[in-house]
């Protein structure tokens, strides 16, 4: 039995993903491992000719692209391992040795279900994901609780080797394999991009009663070299409006559910609004065309919730297939 299988998922990033198996082979962990590449893409034919330059990693075709969630889990169904480490393609390894650090403590310590590490951006800057709270999806509820707790969280950050945060990022993501059974895996009926981390990390709590937990002292490389195209960029924006509702009904209930997500309601539908018709005023045309996208889209998206009667992205086709 191997100790790890690292899940790469691919959706047009085999370019990314050569870089990142490039560093695998420059900073190789130490335990013994494997690799499977999950294939989201429907370009079957280049997904299998460039698995034919690597004979000792797992491949495996999805259906569709039915999102991050389906993906990881279909990588996940075939690994051997008793651990799982989840990487975005745009991850790369440096000499911080942070895989086999994120498994040792797993492994000396029971109460952690997730462990992360420093996530380092192309400029150097780290990537701080630390909050998993619904409310604060809410800007001025957020903005007030940063407030009252910023210099708690610097000296948390600066002061500790083992951060214990609210959420780990998907981008690099370790846990056990029988407790990613347990938890049934990524939520791939709920999400199809975005918050899949968030639910995760809080199920892990919630149903396992487990820490999360992200070492300081070891960092992972992560490019950012995602869809870039403005008009991807939108629809990625749209799939978090969508993926953040799902999350506020699936972890809040009572009245609690109910008015956390009617403010969110509002402001979806109020703040794209309001700056379309500054950016009419301003003659700004490309803010404009941004703005008039966002309000068609958020309208469109509510509208087909009340048709549908639920809060998921039409992009999961679970139901259909």
């Amino acid at each position: 039995m191997k100790k790890l299988s690292v899940v790469i998922l691919n959706y047009n990033s085999l370019g990314m993903i050569k870089d990142c198996l490039e560093s695998f082979e420059k900073y190789p962990p130490r335990i013994n491992y494997e690799i499977i590449i999950a294939n989201n893409d429907d370009n079957a034919q280049d997904f299998e000719s460039f698995s034919k330059n690597y004979p000792e990693i797992k491949f495996i075709q999805n259906t569709g692209n039915w999102g991050f969630s389906s993906g990881c889990n279909l990588g996940a169904s075939i690994a051997k391992g008793e651990y799982l480490l989840f990487l975005n393609p745009d991850t790369e390894l440096n000499k911080t040795h942070a895989i086999d650090k994120m498994i040792e403590l797993l492994e000396a310590d029971q109460s952690i279900g997730i462990c992360g590490c420093k996530i380092i951006d192309s400029n150097g800057k780290e990537n701080i994901l630390n909050w998993n709270n619904p409310w604060f999806f809410i800007k001025w509820i957020k903005a007030i609780h940063d407030f009252i707790y910023k210099d708690k969280a610097i000296r948390e950050l600066s002061n500790n080797s083992i951060w214990y945060p609210d959420i780990i990022s998907g981008a690099t993501l370790a846990i056990k394999t029988d407790d990613f059974k347990k938890l049934d895996g990524w939520g791939d009926d709920k999400y199809w991009m975005y918050s899949e981390d968030r639910d995760l990390c809080m199920r892990m709590s919630k149903i396992l009663n487990k820490r999360l937990a992200q070492l300081r002292d070891c960092n992972i490389y992560h490019i950012w070299g995602g869809a870039s195209e403005e008009s991807s960029s939108l629809m990625l924006g749209m799939e978090m409006i969508i993926s953040r509702h799902n999350y506020i009904y699936h972890n809040k209930d009572g009245m609690q559910r109910v008015v956390l997500l009617t403010l969110y309601i509002i402001k979806n539908t109020t703040m794209p609004i309001i700056k379309l018709i500054l950016n009419i005023f301003l003659f700004k045309r490309k803010n404009i065309d941004k703005y008039k996208y966002i309000v068609i889209e958020v309208i469109r998206y509510y509208l087909k919730s009340i048709k549908r009667k639920t809060w998921k992205s039409d992009k999961l086709e679970y139901e259909k297939r």
